[in-house]
């Protein structure tokens, strides 16, 4: 029996022909064609509607979806007696494997004494940073209660108990007021003025300081100009959102030789890495009134940059690199950067866009997904514990090669042989597609201990802008863009070294103002000038400084 022909276009249908054809069929006395026809059609009409279902569903949600494998697992319901298989989750490096067991089949005892956890007991209130300014409160003992119960004789003082409670001063506005001095000479007419100290903005109504604190609350706590100036208002005071922008703009353009020192510094030699997005560009001239423009973000060991550019073609890309195009780029599989390989350079591929694909297939119900899931899982525990042996590039090479390279073969056979089989146009024909034709990329990691596992980092990275940009919306024009690369490649790149950002930039900025030489501008980038500056350095928690311990030479400030 043959497949019916088309009937009418799938894009746009004609229900008349439908009917018509239906009622050929039907005369015709082709019942087994017309069976076919309206089985093909329910099976359509399911998976759109399964595909539309899980569309509106990701629509809704208020946070992204997580891709560990647990949550992934977590999602399939197994059924009564289906095995287990065992895995280690690259989430939980530490975790045992699980042990296989048929579902259903505990044992009636259940755990035993050994196995129950021993509940850490608590570690106790950590101390403050010493380096925080201690504002002493006494607090006396009321006079009602200094009087001895038994003798009544006046009680003294004998010691006190220390509290330390960490809290804030709210901030305020304040009104600047400087006097400047003149002198005048008795014997004659000569009269000199004090110079006038540098300003942000010359004969500006706001000043230094505020500028730089409403820089470093738009691109650091993501609050848009206007947010800034409603919550002054709040206090009494009005500023026009177009005089705090001019102020902000002005920082930016100050900061604007550090960040494209920044620049030059992540496009010199060593692993490269990159990513882009959108930004949406008011433009007056386009149709809409906004059109897309393009933040491209790229890291090198510590350096960060971002560079923007109106269309996101390769050109911008070759713009960066400049003529040496024989690089080490990590990057998804876009064929933006396609002609580094032509050059003879090298295009490191991404796990995670590797397995992500995957990951969708596996939230459809495909366990044969899940089992590809559970075997990359082995090549994320392999690098979570190299990074906690703080192992070298060398080091981490020799284990790749050792524990990974057994894996990624493994993973090889299972890709060939689920290729055989599953239709191309399904979830998880799409995903194993996927991982052959970046196959050769992906496996790169094997030969080089630098390049990363996954591209997460630049991921991270351009987090940044993506949480400012829900917020402020949109940049002005092309120039708005520049603008907003140059603070975020400023802003990044501290954070990156360890360096309080909000404190390196009313530090750079004064520095700039007051004329720091134009030849001494790399002992002003992050990583110098915090040498320079201890007290820029974070000393504490996860974004502990790698600075720390570094013995450099403090350049000397310039006056």
């Amino acid at each position: 029996m043959s497949e019916p022909e088309t009937i009418t276009s799938a894009q746009a249908p004609d229900i008349e022909e439908v009917r018509k054809w239906l009622q050929q069929m039907i005369k015709s006395l082709r019942f087994g064609e017309l069976i076919l026809a309206v089985i093909a059609f329910v099976t359509r009409m399911r998976d759109v509607n399964t595909d539309l279902m899980k569309r509106l569903a990701d629509m809704r949600r208020s946070r992204p979806r997580s891709e560990t494998l647990r949550r992934v697992e977590s999602q399939l319901a197994l059924k009564f007696g289906e095995v287990i298989v065992p895995v280690v989750y690259e989430d939980e490096p530490d975790a045992e494997p699980l042990t296989p067991s048929i579902s259903g089949d505990a044992s009636p005892s259940g755990p035993s004494q050994n196995d129950k956890k021993k509940r850490p007991s608590h570690p106790g209130r950590s101390a403050l940073p010493a380096h925080l300014e201690r504002v002493t409160e006494v607090n006396d003992v009321p006079a009602e209660l200094r009087q001895c119960p038994l003798c009544g004789e006046t009680m003294k003082t004998v010691s006190h108990s220390v509290c330390e409670i960490l809290d804030v001063r709210p901030a305020e506005l304040i009104v600047r007021r400087r006097l400047d001095e003149r002198v005048a000479c008795p014997n004659d007419d000569t009269i000199v003025s004090a110079p006038k100290p540098p300003q942000l903005i010359e004969r500006g109504k706001l000043g230094t300081t505020l500028i730089v604190e409403s820089l470093a609350d738009k691109y650091l706590e993501h609050q848009p100009i206007e947010r800034q100036c409603l919550r002054w208002s709040r206090t009494g005071l009005d500023v026009a959102p177009q005089t705090l922008g001019r102020g902000v703009a002005a920082a930016i353009d100050v900061l604007s030789p550090v960040a494209r020192a920044i620049q030059s510094m992540t496009s010199g030699p060593g692993l490269l890495a990159t990513d882009a997005t959108g930004i949406p560009v008011l433009d007056q001239d386009a149709p809409n009134g906004i059109r897309q423009g393009t933040m491209w973000c790229w890291t090198n060991a510590y350096w960060v940059s971002f560079i923007y550019s109106a269309q996101g073609d390769s050109d911008s890309v070759r713009r960066f690199l400049g003529d040496d195009h024989k690089r080490r780029v990590q990057c998804d599989g876009t064929n933006i950067t396609t002609f580094l390989e032509r050059a003879g350079g090298q295009r490191p591929g991404c796990w995670s866009h590797g397995r992500r694909r995957l990951v969708e297939a596996a939230r459809g119900g495909d366990k044969i997904a899940l089992a590809g899931l559970q075997q990359i899982a082995g090549l994320f525990l392999v690098e979570r514990q190299s990074a906690i042996a703080g192992e070298t590039a060398e080091q981490r090479l020799v284990r790749r090669k050792e524990h990974s390279a057994p894996l990624v073969e493994k993973l090889r056979v299972w890709i060939d042989q689920q290729r055989a089989t599953a239709p191309p146009r399904t979830p998880l024909g799409e995903a194993l597609g996927y991982l052959d034709r970046q196959w050769k990329r992906l496996v790169l990691f094997l030969t080089d201990g630098q390049i990363e596992l996954t591209n997460n980092r630049v991921e991270r990275e351009l987090r940044k802008l993506v949480l400012g940009r829900r917020n402020w919306l949109f940049t002005w024009e092309d120039l708005g863009g520049e603008r907003t690369a140059a603070i975020l490649t400023i802003v990044a790149t501290c954070v990156s070294y360890g360096v309080n950002p909000r404190a390196y930039l009313h530090l750079a900025t004064k520095l700039i103002i007051n004329r720091w030489p134009q030849a001494k501008l790399r002992d002003l980038l992050p990583d110098r000038l915090a040498l320079a500056h201890p007290d820029l350095l974070l000393t504490d928690g996860a974004l502990r400084s790698p600075l720390l311990g570094l013995q450099a030479a403090a350049p000397a400030t310039p006056p």
